[in-house]
């Protein structure tokens, strides 16, 4: 199913290149290997697909390190073929040696090294279904020789691992958390997009009538213009965010890793609601209370957990006690959006130059249509302004 692959031609696989247009795959040249990473990286992130990206043998797989140890993390299905030197001379000090599969090891979710050419479809089909299983990138390893000849081989169809929801024990512990919460607040992240499940999330939160923040950059979980929307905790996030949150007696994590960026102070707030009981729902279950302590871990899909536990709640009827106080909590997240949205004003007004970066992005957001995309580099640019609808 690939269509698209990143990287600089290199001789380890030029001749390789000419059946990519035949197979539907159109390869984009980069001026740097890095690039074609960071590329494939993104475009995962995107399209909810596998990414690919191949480069030379040494410094061209070398320079992958950066853009595919931020993939793992982003658990971007990312698939870095990497030529290698010739089988017939490794260890010789040869044309680009490296070893390249340590390099990789702490960052991939599985490595494939063809220790033979016939054994290529196979492992390669191996590699493409682990990174969209466990999302994260894979290394395929090839020696450069391998590249060339003859052999038969079955090409495999994509191999789809489905999610459940999770164990019925944690789903119904987890219903049981929100039901008898006064003050819930549901915090989406990248695995509610990677499930497809921003519909549910939604559906869910109107049910519970639960204020909603997003975990650190990963705005898009949730639509930007719902009344229950707060904005992105953490880094440079919205104080609406951390001020709601700040109340919570019960979190629902929904695919969250509760990343430290997306739960540390900012703006000198402790948001974190230490006493709160957290239910965390990710497909990892090496995720569950990583990051911090949970009262309910449940091991499932983002999109298919919040089905269960929006069935379960619907079944409590009168005994989901926060069903009967969302208008308080509608006007207490409403008094907090308008708190921000002034503060904003206040930071980004004034005349004069150089003209502060808050001033130059609210004033960009009230310029802007609404179906605008703003790219920033990284840095205090990023995440000034509160999302706009």
């Amino acid at each position: 199913g690939v269509t698209d692959i990143f990287g600089i031609v290199g001789s380890a696989y030029m001749d390789a290149l000419d059946i990519f247009p035949p197979a539907g795959i159109r390869f984009i040249s980069v001026a740097h290997e890095q690039n074609a990473a960071h590329m494939a990286d993104g475009y995962s992130r995107a399209t909810n697909r596998h990414g690919v990206c191949v480069g030379q043998n040494g410094p061209g797989i070398t320079n992958f390190v950066t853009a595919i140890a931020a993939a793992y993390w982003a658990h971007s299905p990312v698939v870095a073929i990497t030529p290698e030197t010739g089988s017939a001379g490794m260890g010789l000090g040869g044309f680009q040696e490296t070893d390249q599969m340590p390099i990789f090891s702490k960052i991939t979710r599985f490595q494939a090294h063809v220790s033979r050419p016939d054994r290529i479809a196979e492992l390669t089909h191996r590699a493409f279904t682990i990174a969209a299983a466990e999302r994260g990138p894979v290394q395929i390893n090839i020696p450069r020789d391998h590249f060339y000849g003859e052999f038969d081989a079955t090409i495999t169809p994509a191999q789809k691992v489905e999610r459940g929801p999770g164990g019925a024990e944690s789903l119904n512990e987890a219903a049981r958390v929100l039901a008898e919460a006064k003050f819930p607040v549901i915090l989406v992240g990248g695995g509610v997009v990677m499930a497809g499940g921003r519909d549910e999330a939604q559906q869910l939160a109107e049910y519970l009538q639960a204020p909603v923040v997003t975990s650190y950059l990963h705005n898009d979980a949730f639509p930007a213009s719902h009344p229950l929307m707060c904005g992105p905790l953490g880094y440079q996030g919205s104080k609406t965010a951390m001020r709601v949150i700040a109340q919570a007696d019960a979190v629902l994590a929904l695919g969250s890793r509760l990343g430290p960026f997306g739960t540390l102070p900012q703006y000198g707030i402790e948001y974190w609601p230490e006493g709160a009981q957290v239910v965390q729902v990710d497909s990892d279950h090496r995720m569950l209370g990583l990051v911090r302590d949970v009262a309910v871990g449940v091991h499932g899909d983002a999109r298919a957990a919040a089905i269960e536990i929006l069935a379960r709640l619907r079944g409590m009827g009168d005994a989901v006690r926060c069903r009967s106080t969302g208008e308080a909590r509608q006007a207490e997240l409403e008094a907090r959006r308008q708190e921000w949205e002034s503060e904003l004003d206040q930071l980004s007004s004034g005349g004069g130059t150089p003209i502060p970066p808050r001033r130059a992005l609210r004033e960009m957001e009230k310029a802007m249509p609404p179906d605008a995309m703003v790219a920033t580099d990284i840095g205090n640019c990023l995440l000034y302004t509160s999302p706009s609808p």
